[in-house]
């Protein structure tokens, strides 16, 4: 097992050039420097470093080695962020996560299986919020100014309509956005020659790019979320408003004639597999933006910064 200080001391001398610098960085003897650097160069099997009057390089080997213990190093300032004393985190504790649920069911479990895979010690709980809890704006009427405040939760996330204008606050609290696609299934023939796919183009031709243009043969079966931005056209056509992003796909799914509106990271696995299919329509005003608010003490940890940008690779993926 390499340890901490050893590779410290590699690493000071390979980015100094020199045993007696590298002693004088970290507070040590030369000798020490000297005996530290032996020992690691037995245990690897290999020379690290090529010795000449005054100076140090690094060997072939030496230079494959400092990726990897720049590596290591950088994973044990991480663990100790987040296992050290001082009130933070420690093993077996237990991070409670209150989000939408939409986000809690399509977004965080799979941010979070990266995460758990590198910190197995690590274990989460997602507690979806109930009712509409971070949907409704403030009563002060200022977009991107209510979030919600965790109460039995080291952070909340929750969604709310995209604002035109946002304040400090609001950016500052911003991961993503969950954008709403239009899919349908292939057993649908009226539009299953519009459908997206890998081959596509923005320069693409496509039967229709509205949701107005979708043949009037068809119905509409949609997110509860996305009632609020409801069009007249779209009122007259919606045959289905569920709560359930579940309900909404697997009626779809089966359908010949009806067409989901449903938030595009819900049905991610299902366009990949081609069980469901997604529309070349554009929905902006129906986008929510996804917001990321943790309780004070919990925003400095380590854990919470690597738990904020695991959702964000997440969302670049969708």
């Amino acid at each position: 097992m390499f340890e901490d200080f050893r590779l410290k001391v590699f690493m000071s001398v390979a980015e100094s050039g020199s045993f007696t610098a590298a002693a004088r960085t970290l507070g040590v003897s030369q000798p020490a420097v000297s005996q530290n650097i032996s020992a690691l160069e037995k245990e690897l099997g290999v020379q690290l470093f090529r010795r000449s009057k005054g100076e140090v390089s690094l060997t072939g080997e030496g230079t494959a080695f400092r990726e990897y213990a720049g590596r290591i190093l950088y994973w044990y300032s991480v663990t100790g962020d987040m296992f050290g004393l001082e009130g933070r985190l420690s093993p077996g504790r237990v991070v409670r996560i209150a989000a939408d649920p939409v986000a809690a069911a399509y977004l965080v479990p799979p941010a979070l299986s990266v995460l758990s895979a590198a910190h197995p010690e690590i274990s989460f709980n997602i507690c979806p919020l109930s009712g509409t809890k971070g949907r409704q704006p403030d009563e002060s009427g200022v977009p991107g100014t209510h979030f919600g405040t965790p109460e039995d939760a080291e952070v909340e996330i929750t969604v709310s309509p995209s604002p035109e204008t946002m304040d400090f606050e609001g950016e500052e609290k911003l991961v993503g956005v969950m954008d709403a696609v239009v899919v349908a299934s292939p057993l649908n023939r009226s539009v299953v020659g519009a459908a997206v796919s890998d081959r596509d183009t923005r320069l693409t031709p496509k039967p229709f790019s509205t949701v107005a243009g979708i043949p009037v043969s068809n119905r509409f079966a949609v997110w509860e979320g996305y009632r609020r931005f409801f069009t007249p056209d779209l009122v007259a056509r919606t045959c289905l408003v569920s709560s359930s992003v579940e309900a909404v796909k697997n009626i779809v799914a089966e359908s010949v004639c009806i067409l989901g509106i449903v938030p595009a990271m819900s049905v991610m696995n299902e366009i990949a597999s081609g069980r469901l299919l997604q529309m070349p329509v554009q929905l902006p005003d129906y986008a929510y933006d996804i917001h990321f608010n943790p309780l004070p003490e919990f925003a400095g940890k380590t854990i919470c910064q690597l738990l904020r940008k695991s959702l964000r690779d997440k969302l670049l993926t969708i």
